[in-house]
């Protein structure tokens, strides 16, 4: 009972918030659009509860907290992707004027986005109201971890190290450290730790040679900050600018990092599926109501950013082939849709499988099973 209250709890609170506020998105855009939405559901599978509303929208709650969806009138499945041609046959030309596949190009890019912007938007208001109220989490630059096979530990750095220079520069966030590993402008990292009450001075080199002789950037240094985090709060203007600088700056780490996990600069084993998204909202939880929504933001942005991936499937999918139909002037063939939004299908599944082994991996799961059977 202990375990569900620590780990399952934040993950449905967590995967409940930031998957209403991305469907709302979609939701929202599409009845300023004029399309009938039939069902908006948190989580998939069997309805645990839920209402009908004035327009005739059955709002739900599923079994299974993975998710979401908004159903509109005449999709073929949830992703609202194809139109289901035995539906539309039955409705009249008014109802059919209300499914989103009856709406332009345009109209269904904006639908399409609506998700994506909502994450936005949600993660930016989030975060004035955050450092406005209770302040900006500030992370000490306090190493928690070290990865025994990193390059970190192989070349002296400990746990509980306090970082005070890097090549010179002056480090007061642990935020700080990650632009002299991510830029590529340094081959070398000079850094000074504070270590039992004295100065330590440690040489890390930025790049490996491979028995080939290729040289490779080193990208990671296989640390992690202390749990331990501060506030600083902020009239609300330096909020605004903060938030919106801050939101720049989360994208374009998460860019950098998708984009070093496809050209193999990082190593894919790092991508974490459920169980570290629930341990992860579990760790933030334990740091507050703050601590929550703070993780929030930046699920809230990555869920934001991962959609918009020109993947069928995915509102960024959708969005392109929705923009080719708008530039050559007529509708995809079915069958071509049908082939297209399938491999996107089988890409997601993919992805969702070896991010889940990942995580059995990372968290010894079948070590764990193998010790509750008898010998």
């Amino acid at each position: 009972m202990s375990w569900i209250l620590e780990h399952f709890i934040p993950f449905i609170i967590l995967i409940s918030v930031i998957v209403f506020v991305h469907e709302w998105g979609h939701f929202w855009i599409a009845r300023r659009n004029k399309v009938k939405v039939e069902q908006f559901a948190i989580g998939f599978g069997p309805e645990i509860f839920g209402f009908n509303d004035k327009q005739g929208t059955r709002w739900s709650f599923n079994l299974v907290p993975a998710g979401g969806f908004v159903r509109m009138l005449g999709d073929a499945d949830a992703t609202s992707a194809t139109a289901d041609g035995a539906v539309l046959k039955e409705l009249s030309e008014k109802e059919r004027q209300q499914t989103l596949h009856a709406k332009t190009p345009w109209q269904r890019i904006q639908v399409a986005a609506g998700g994506p912007l909502a994450n936005f938007v949600f993660a930016i208001v989030a975060m004035v109201g955050l450092f406005v109220v209770l302040g900006k989490p500030i992370t000490p630059p306090i190493i928690g971890f070290v990865d025994p096979s990193g390059v970190a530990a192989k070349h002296g750095l400990q746990e509980k190290d306090l970082i005070l220079e890097i090549n010179q520069h002056k480090i007061q966030y642990f935020e700080d450290i990650l632009p002299f590993i991510r830029s590529g402008d340094h081959e070398n990292l000079n850094i000074t730790v504070e270590r039992d009450s004295k100065h330590i001075n440690l040489n890390i080199p930025l790049t490996t040679r491979d028995e080939n002789s290729v040289i490779h950037k080193i990208k990671i240094l296989g640390i992690k900050p202390d749990a331990k985090q501060s506030y600083e709060k902020m009239p609300v203007e330096k909020a605004i600018k903060t938030a919106f600088s801050t939101f720049w700056r989360m994208c374009k780490t998460i860019v950098v990092g998708l984009w070093e996990l496809i050209t193999g600069q990082r190593k894919g084993d790092e991508m974490g599926g459920f169980l570290a998204i629930g341990d992860m909202a579990s760790q933030s939880a334990k740091l507050g109501f703050a601590g929550m929504l703070w993780f929030m933001i930046i699920m809230s942005i990555n869920l934001g950013l991962i959609n918009l991936f020109p993947i069928p499937v995915l509102d960024g999918g959708q969005m392109l082939m929705n923009a080719i139909e708008w530039v050559i002037g007529k509708p995809i063939p079915e069958k071509v849709q049908k082939y297209v939004f399938g491999s996107g299908f089988a890409v997601v599944i993919c992805l969702m499988i070896y991010t889940t082994w990942n995580d059995l991996m990372r968290y010894k799961v079948f070590q764990i099973i193998k010790g509750w059977l008898p010998l």
